[in-house]
């Protein structure tokens, strides 16, 4: 299947995030199943980029489809020690929030994208250590040529 434009801006995003985090696990696929997850990526701190659709395309003739915004879902997560206390968890998410939100005001965004603007964020509350996950909305915008 041939790779289309936002597919390709997409993965330049993912590797845009990878260069800025080296410390980080970047990636297109969403962990589905934590547990069962390489332990090692998940200390490190595993980021999982998912489209989550879009919109907001220009509206007159000779720019139909184009200009749209993307809805970019960043799934991060997280491993602690198990000996490790709940707040740990916390730390980890939070960490783990930061460095994209540093990627965010630094990204060097593939064309055809100019911005990626942080929105809502959400984190596991501890409620699952030693595992954790945060969910930050990025709303990606696209150049304005």
């Amino acid at each position: 299947m041939t790779p289309n434009p936002t597919d390709t801006a997409l993965e330049g995003i993912r590797a845009s995030m990878a260069a800025k985090l080296p410390l980080r696990v970047v990636q297109r696929d969403l962990v589905l199943d934590p547990p069962n997850h390489d332990p090692a990526e998940l200390e490190k701190g595993v980021i999982c980029l998912v489209s989550g659709g879009g919109g907001r395309f220009a509206n007159y003739r000779g720019r139909e489809g184009q200009l749209g915004h993307v809805s970019l879902g960043v799934v991060g997560f997280v491993k602690v020690a198990d000996d490790a206390p709940v707040g740990a968890v916390e730390a980890a998410e939070l960490s783990l929030l930061h460095d994209v939100l540093d990627w965010v005001r630094d990204t060097g965004m593939p064309r055809p994208f100019d911005s990626a603007l942080p929105k809502d964020w959400r984190q596991s509350r501890q409620l699952e250590h030693p595992y954790g996950w945060i969910v930050l909305d990025l709303d990606v915008r696209p150049l304005a040529t």
